[in-house]
């Protein structure tokens, strides 16, 4: 018999028997086709979201590659570490040498300097900040208005007072002086004979307050930002999801800073505002406020904002809020004879239930926000920026709110949210660096007082002895005083905000790592170990990283998937190996009598162990390809409406608010193939017994 005659035998017979046991070959084909289906649809769907994933970090933050200084004790975490102080990810301290050199290696489209740093930033007290307003009123002629702030002053002042009362209760005999000299200051700053000369001497007044009893409230809320220093043309060029909300990108040349949208609205917002807008999204999404502990509690909280929003509001605008709160509320104006209290009204209002959340939420955005300063700043604003040097200097920095941003498609993830983008030159001021205004002003101090260079091997001389003794005489009539040109008074540090420098300045000077984007992302390993051994190359110590590196944690996500997936295959695909392992072991038993007549008739044993084999092939074939082809139809139904993001986590792993996943051949053919494999495993040791069966034995087991 040919050997083509032979197969269509074996084809044949396959075919029959499997049809003659029919009911085996459903439970064994269904275990088959379910395995291979929710291979292609989980093997899809991991692809998809690995693939979401990198989209989300590459065109964020890191790029498909990062260098970083191989000196650095940590490894580099784009996203943040699991520590609580600040990593060291070493520095590089000539970016423009690092660029030179990776910008010439093939793939490579773009190199981006990058500097992560942390720093804090105030508000400034309410006190402070409406001084500041009848400053401006009064310089501008108009004193009459700045008088009309003279109640919320004295609000505001009184707040103080009450505070440093309670502060002398509790206050010790050494503190109790100093207490009691800031008290009378707040007494004086709240009694009418002060305001009394308001109208003819309002900057006297002002200058009293803002000196004197301004300090005493402290710097108001002090708020924590995360940012990345960085060459802002560079990167809006190459990372094509940022988007500009507000106001304007920072133009080339000059200094200034990007706010995210997300950290504005989750952290720089007022309190009342963030809790409104938690409860208006929760009722949104149908989710109830009461039985939600979470809910409730920030629905508590609301509750009590009032008194700070009332802090806020100008006298006339309070007067108008009120009626218009007493009209929503549907409550008189006034109560036994006296006009209704707006803190009254505003705790009203702020009480927030599931039936009133999305109307109260609106309500505040139209007639509450454009009266108060919902966020500490307004586009166009200069924020002071204090950050701790690698020296451990504290550093201010003046800067310029040029806009707010968002990566397009990841508004709503917390991971992106938390990056601010600041100029490349401030970050070098805020992390220690000199700039070559320091510098100058340096040496002209150094000019001044005739500094002298002391080297190493005359240090001892020069500061305990051994040159010649210099007397200093000063006379008993010589008036001496060591502060007398130094000017004390409190003013706000003034700097050229509009500061322009020379944009190559981004290339020339310390960076701490630098994102590199390729132009074919698919060669990210070719790409990595092409720049690595450049760099080496050319003395550079650095170390290069890809995206899931460069993430830390959060880039390991995608293993973390997979490896739970594949080890959920592989119990499926261990559960059906014994399935049909037990199923074939079965049949070949209930086969004997058959198996022992085609023995007996001439088929070798080679035959009988092809054609069990085959059956599961031909099982194997049609069971798997249904099941990759109903897999692959989940997958296309899923990209056409798109799974969900539940939440902020899942809308970075999903690279937006739906993952829409793709179904690639790949997935088709490579589930069928495993699963082929596993079919033939499992029925190889019942096909061997059935090898092993002699005729006579089968006779007799007939009989």
């Amino acid at each position: 018999m040919s050997g083509f005659a032979r197969l269509q035998l074996l084809v044949y017979m396959a075919l029959r028997s499997l049809w003659a046991h029919k009911v085996k070959s459903l439970i064994v084909g269904s275990l088959i086709g379910f395995g291979t289906m929710l291979f292609v649809l989980g093997t899809a769907l991991l692809d998809s979201i690995e693939g979401a994933i990198e989209r989300s970090v590459v065109h964020s933050l890191s790029g498909h590659l990062q260098v970083y200084s191989a000196d650095g004790k940590d490894e580099l975490a784009i996203f943040g570490d699991m520590t609580m102080g600040g990593a060291d990810w070493g520095r590089i301290d000539d970016f423009a040498v690092i660029d030179e050199v990776i910008s010439k290696v093939d793939n490579v489209e773009a190199v981006v300097p990058m500097g992560i740093n942390t720093a804090y930033m105030t508000r400034g007290s309410d006190l402070e900040r409406t001084l500041g307003r009848m400053r401006e009123m009064v310089r501008a002629g108009q004193v009459a208005d700045a008088r009309a702030l003279v109640p919320k002053v004295k609000r505001l002042v009184g707040l103080l007072d009450a505070d440093l009362r309670n502060q002398l209760v509790i206050a010790g005999e050494d503190s109790a002086a100093e207490l009691k000299e800031k008290l009378a200051r707040a007494e004086r700053a709240a009694s009418d004979a002060l305001w009394a000369t308001f109208d003819s001497e309002p900057l006297s007044v002002l200058e009293f307050l803002d000196t004197r009893v301004a300090p005493l409230a402290g710097e108001g809320r002090v708020m924590f930002i995360r940012y990345v220093g960085t060459d802002l043309g560079r990167f809006a060029e190459h990372f094509d999801r940022l988007k500009v909300v507000r106001g304007e990108m920072v133009p080339d040349g000059r200094r200034g800073i990007l706010i995210n949208q997300k950290y504005a609205d989750r952290v720089l917002k007022i309190a009342a505002a963030r809790l409104l807008d938690d409860l208006a999204e929760a009722r949104e999404a149908s989710i109830p406020i009461e039985g939600t502990a979470e809910l409730a509690a920030k629905a508590r909280r609301l509750k009590t904002q009032g008194g700070a929003i009332e802090l806020m509001l100008d006298p006339d605008d309070a007067e108008a809020l009120a009626l218009k709160l007493a009209t929503l509320l549907g409550v008189e104006t006034e109560r036994n004879g006296e006009a209704l209290d707006l803190g009254v009204l505003l705790e009203l209002f702020l009480t927030v239930d599931d039936d009133n959340a999305i109307a109260r939420h609106a309500f505040f955005y139209e007639q509450v926000a454009p009266l108060v300063d919902v966020y500490p700043f307004s586009v166009g604003d200069v924020v002071t920026i204090r950050a701790w040097t690698r020296n451990n200097a504290l550093k201010a920095v003046n800067v310029r709110v040029w806009g707010t941003f968002v990566f397009e498609g990841l508004e709503r993830s917390e991971l992106t949210g938390a990056a601010n983008l600041l100029d490349l030159m401030t970050f070098r001021e805020l992390y220690g660096q000199m700039t070559a205004t320091d510098r100058a002003e340096l040496e002209a101090i150094r000019d001044e007082v005739g500094v002298e260079f002391v080297g190493r091997d005359n240090a001892e001389d020069a500061l305990f002895g051994g040159g010649d003794s210099v007397e200093i005489d000063i006379g008993a009539d010589d008036d001496f005083d060591a502060v007398a040109e130094a000017d004390l008074k409190r003013e706000k540090r003034t700097m050229a905000v509009s500061e322009e420098f020379d944009a190559e300045m981004n290339r020339k000077g310390l960076v701490l790592n630098a994102a590199i984007m390729l132009e074919d992302g698919d060669r990210i390993a070719e790409s990595k170990a092409a720049i690595a051994a450049a760099a080496e190359a050319a003395g550079l110590k650095l170390k290069v990283v890809d995206w899931q590196e460069a993430s830390g944690v959060l880039g390991q996500l995608a293993l973390v998937v997979r490896v739970i997936l594949y080890i959920a295959i592989f119990i499926i695909f261990a559960v059906a190996l014994v399935i049909i392992n037990n199923s074939m072991l079965m049949a070949t038993m209930e086969r004997v009598r058959e198996i022992g007549t085609l023995r007996a008739i001439g088929a070798q044993r080679g035959f009988v162990m092809a054609m069990f084999l085959l059956e599961t092939l031909v099982l194997g074939l049609i069971a798997g390809g249904l099941g990759a082809l109903a897999g692959a139809g989940i997958v296309i139904w899923l990209g056409n409406v798109g799974i969900p993001a539940q939440n902020e986590i899942m809308v970075f792993i999903f690279s937006g608010n739906r993952l829409f996943p793709t179904v690639g051949a790949e997935h088709l053919g490579l589930g069928v193939i495993i699963i082929l494999i596993v079919s033939l495993v499992s029925t190889w040791y019942p096909a061997r017994m059935a090898t092993r069966v002699e005729p006579i034995e089968a006779m007799r087991g007939a009989d």
